[in-house]
Formats: C-alpha cells, structure tokens, sequence
C-alpha cells in the first residue's frame, strides 16, 4: 500500500507529461518557444516550500499574529517571483536543429542542438533530455549569443529513425519550480547494421590491374616502392618512407601481384544458412575492410546492385542500402541534416 501511495504523484505526473507532448508534433526549422509552449509545475521542495508557507499563514490567523501574515506574504511573494523567473528563463528561446550523425546500431548518435538567446538577459541551468539519454546535458546561453549542445542518443536498430522528442527543462533560480517544454525536430538519423568483429576474410578478388594476379582475402606481400601515379590510392602512399628520405615527391607501396584488383562483395557468396542480420553484419564488415584497404569493390544485395568505386562516398552508399535493405519505405526515407 505505502508502495503505491509512493508510485502515484510520479504516475500522474508521467501521465500529465505524455498528454503534454502528444499536442507537440515534429517541427522543422526555427522553433520559438512563446507562452504556450512553456509550462510551469512545482517541484517536490516547491510543494515543501507551499506547505510551510500555508502552515505559516494558518498559525498567523490562529495566534493573531501580524508579524506572521506580513512573513507569510513575503514569502508567498519570493514563490510567486520565482515562478516567473522561471518561465522567463526559457520563454522566448530559439530552437534549430542541427545534423544528426549517421551511427552503427548499437552506438550512440551525436544529435547537436542550436540554443539561441535573442534576449538580453542570460539564461541559466539549462538542460536537454531524451529517451535513452544517461543524464541531461546542462547548458547556459549567453544573451544575443547560440549556444550549440550535443546530445549523445542511443542507435539501437538500423535503418531510418526520427529524432526522439526532446525535453528542455529549467529549474532556475530557486529549484521550487520546474519549467520544461517538449521539442521534436523534423530530423531522422541513419542507423547502419552493427559489423561483425574484424576477422573474416574479404571474398577473392574478381581481377588484377596489374602484371599478376592479386591474392584473395585482402592480403599482399610488399615489394617494393615506386614513385606516385595518376590514379594510385592515398591510402598507398608511403608517408614513413617519405619522411626518412626527405623525398618532396609522392611515394607509393608496390606489392606482389601487381595492384589490388576489385572485390565483389555479394549477397550469394555468404553461407546460406544465416539469417538476414547476420549477413548484413558481414557485409557491413566487408565494406568497412575494403574501404580501409582502398581498393575498388562492387556490391550486390537481392534487389540492389552497386557498380564498383571507391571512397568515402562510395562507402556511404554501401552503407545505406545495407541500412536500409528490406525495410519498409516509410522507415527508410529521410535525411540526416
């Protein structure tokens, strides 16, 4: 009993709270936070402070005493000043989404929040909160000035995701009052498939662009150095040996076998018996192994088929359909910004 007596002010408060924000739905853009947006409740040392001011003010009328009401008053009055400080230290602000990093699943994204003041007074104790966040991430924001925080947020499937609806709260000056307002940015973030362990082997290699033929499972032996190339990777380029010759030209590693031919990561070439997220998993893996090694590789996926290239946009584009594949289109839509 004394249990569920304990449980029930937080109960309705969450209650209170989820009513709240269904009203407030995902907003693009510059978000102004005017009087309606805003909403002010006493704290649990608020609802202390109320009682003893109403103790205060019985014991005045019971005893007569007029020192009594005049402190009653006074203090009545500091909550009620309080309150309104606390309004006014978020009322007014502007909220502007950032970007939203894309992130392996079971990561954390950096979601990054732009806090701007236009006003000239400063704001204190600012806090963001969100679903999965291990504690609030305080700020101030100066007057006239953006302040930009980033909020660490928990990436647990893959795919497209919205932005969870964030919570700005102050509890400025005295504590006794909490003012918050709910935010949700139209902002979605890309999960990719968490990769397997490093370890496996990448798939052979469908040719060699040199004299010989190259070796499978991403491994060459080093035989020699030669001057740079049009067309040869940076990730090649032998900067320790630059360094120990005072070389002002380019030098890049020549390995057995001539250069790295092109890989063909498919779907087909996995062992039939595992599921979809594992496969995922090791193409995932696959793709990040390539791209270190800067070799150029093709994909393939049923239904998806990407021509072979190499670099950083190439490697995003892997990664996205490997995201993505399978999904429902209104999961798998969106941008990060």
């Amino acid at each position: 009993m004394t249990a569920a007596r304990t449980a029930e002010p937080g109960a309705r408060r969450g209650w209170l709270e989820s009513i709240i924000a269904s009203r407030h739905r995902p907003v693009a853009g510059d978000h102004r936070l005017g009087h309606r947006h805003v909403y002010v409740l006493p704290t649990r040392p608020g609802l202390l402070y109320g009682a003893v001011v109403a103790t205060m003010l019985i014991a005045s009328i019971n005893y007569r005493l007029s020192l009594g009401y005049a402190l009653s008053f006074l203090v009545a009055a500091v909550a009620i000043v309080a309150m309104l400080q606390t309004w006014r230290n978020l009322a007014s602000l502007v909220l502007r989404p950032g970007r939203a990093e894309p992130v392996f699943a079971g990561d954390f994204t950096t979601l990054t929040a732009i806090v701007r003041n236009p006003g000239r007074i400063e704001r204190f104790a600012l806090s963001f909160l969100a679903p999965g966040m291990a504690r609030p991430e305080h700020f101030d924001a100066s007057s006239g000035a953006e302040q930009i925080v980033s909020l660490a947020l928990p990436a647990r499937e893959r795919g497209w995701h919205p932005v969870p609806r964030l919570r700005l709260e102050t509890r400025f000056p005295l504590g006794i009052w909490r003012a918050w307002t709910w935010w949700q940015p139209a902002l979605r973030v890309l999960v990719y498939p968490k990769p397997e362990p490093p370890g496996a082997s990448l798939p052979a290699r469908l040719a060699s662009s040199g004299d010989g033929q190259a070796r499978g499972g991403g491994e060459q032996d080093l035989a020699a150095l030669r001057p740079w190339r049009a067309g040869d990777s940076p990730r090649r380029i032998a900067w320790k040996a630059m360094a120990r010759t005072a070389s002002e030209d380019l030098i890049v590693r020549q390995y057995e076998g001539g250069e790295l031919g092109e890989l063909s990561l498919d779907w087909d070439l996995l062992p039939p018996g595992w599921d979809d997220e594992r496969r995922l998993s090791r193409m995932t893996r696959w793709v990040l192994e390539a791209d270190s090694l800067g070799v150029r590789y093709a994909m393939t996926l049923p239904g998806v088929a990407i021509v072979a290239d190499a670099g950083p946009a190439h490697r995003e584009r892997c990664l996205e359909s490997l995201a993505t594949w399978g999904l429902a289109p209104a999961a798998s839509t969106g941008r990060s910004r």
